[in-house]
């Protein structure tokens, strides 16, 4: 199926690995012309290689601009100089890392002041940067992790912030809507990156049973019984942020292997 992405501009946060940089990859094997972004220039330099020679694309298909999350102006330049690099804009794919696991009791405020900054606060200044460059058919697509559809103890500074970002999609997506821009969000659970290799490893060591017996527990809590892998989410970001999916708006798309319950 042709996505129609072939010559889009497409600028994707926090994706130097993992989910990110899979979702960077799809959309430069679709025909995109992508820049990423993250804090660290190695992984970046790194990660640039590594799609090029995955995807066998042109040099100029992909490139980076280094951007730490946490601090405004960085986020404000570093999304204006991919609009400017790229010429324009027709996709964003906003994204983070994934906040600490931890219990209330033990967080300081200081640590929700930076959950904020790195989550929520990010995702609305680069969107407030790119809208005005987005061109009519184009599309903002957050990534947010489908756990903040049902939080659960441990997660409290994802599970407080996560949810504004479904929220502001929610509103852009009615606000911008007749400017022909559409905002979506993709929700991932179970897809396998290094930070579910990181939770597995930790569950092991809590629970006291091997790393096997660890996946065992989390692929009982899907439907597919088996985790998924980061090229299958991609594709299906990849999907929803191209003008195929030209008539979907407003939505949060879980891509869990049916690990939420809820049927609406």
């Amino acid at each position: 199926m042709d996505l129609g992405l072939t010559g889009k501009r497409a600028f994707v946060l926090a994706a130097s690995r993992g989910l990110g940089k899979a979702v960077a990859t799809e959309l430069v094997r679709e025909g995109a012309s992508v820049i990423i972004t993250a804090r660290d220039a190695d992984q970046l330099r790194g990660a640039v290689e590594e799609i090029q020679r995955e995807t066998a694309c042109a040099e100029d298909a992909i490139d980076h601009v280094i951007c730490d999350l946490g601090d405004e102006d960085m986020v404000r330049d570093a999304t204006r100089e991919a609009i400017s690099r790229l010429g324009g804009l027709d996709v964003l794919v906003t994204n983070h890392g994934g906040p600490q696991t931890s219990r209330f009791p033990t967080l300081s405020i200081e640590d929700f002041d930076e959950g904020y900054q790195t989550i929520l606060r990010s995702t609305v200044l680069v969107c407030e940067e790119a809208l005005p460059a987005l061109s009519d058919g184009g599309a903002i697509t957050n990534l947010v992790a489908a756990s903040t559809l049902e939080p659960s103890a441990g997660g409290v500074i994802g599970n407080v912030f996560r949810p504004g970002i479904y929220g502001l999609s929610k509103v852009l997506s009615d606000e911008y809507g007749e400017d022909g821009i559409r905002v979506n969000c993709v929700a991932p659970r179970g897809v396998m990156s290094d930070r579910i290799e990181q939770k597995l490893a930790s569950l092991a060591e809590r629970e006291g049973i091997t790393k096997d017996e660890a996946l065992e527990l989390r692929t009982d809590e899907l439907a597919l019984n088996e985790l998924g892998q980061p090229k299958e989410f991609a594709r299906t970001v990849s999907f929803v942020s191209s003008p195929a999916a030209g008539y979907l708006t407003g939505a949060v798309i879980p891509v869990d292997g049916g690990w939420h319950r809820h049927a609406f």
